[in-house]
């Protein structure tokens, strides 16, 4: 159980998972929290969530088309809306598919530069709970900044080098 959380961090709980502007004109796939994730933006800016896979035949939804609330898969033109549920089949008009809720959504919310999804443990939570950041983050009396990494080792490497701030003195010193 513990591997497991690590892998997948820890359920119910919000993480920020890439800076805003990561997702602009075009469907993003990123891997966070033991999900492949297709990320995309609506004309009004909006961004939405959805695992990174066609309920049709696989193929990753964040090759397809932005469809507003919706992506349309590139392989066959599955339309798949903001909520999971596909709404069309191009190939195959009336199929079971079609209405069925079948594509896991994840709930986000952006701010301070950042895009938070909600790791439900329930694929079909209707609503999470209200995202909450510190007061260092929201209020005007403190400053902040993002600073955005990604590292090409196991995450414990990870957590041991930004723990020990005093090897940069030593190791880095040029």
């Amino acid at each position: 159980p513990v591997e497991e959380a690590l892998e997948n961090g820890l359920k119910d709980l919000w993480y920020a998972i890439c800076p805003s502007d990561f997702v602009k004109e075009s469907p993003v796939s990123l891997r966070r929290l033991g999900y492949k994730i297709a990320l995309w933006r609506d004309q009004a800016g909006k961004v939405y969530a959805l695992e990174d896979h066609c309920p049709h035949r696989g193929a990753p939804l964040s090759l397809g088309i932005i469809l507003g609330d919706r992506i349309a898969c590139p392989y066959h033109g599955v339309e798949v809306r903001q909520d999971g549920v596909v709404t069309r089949v191009p190939g195959s008009p009336g199929c079971k598919l079609e209405g069925s809720r079948t594509t896991r959504r994840f709930h986000l919310e952006e701010r301070n530069s950042a895009i938070f999804l909600y790791n439900a443990t329930d694929p079909y939570l209707e609503t999470p709970p209200p995202l909450r950041l510190p007061e260092q983050l929201t209020s005007p009396e403190w400053s902040s900044m993002l600073c955005y990494t990604e590292w090409g080792c196991d995450y414990r490497y990870v957590v041991d080098n930004v723990i020990d701030p005093m090897h940069a003195a030593y190791l880095h010193k040029q």
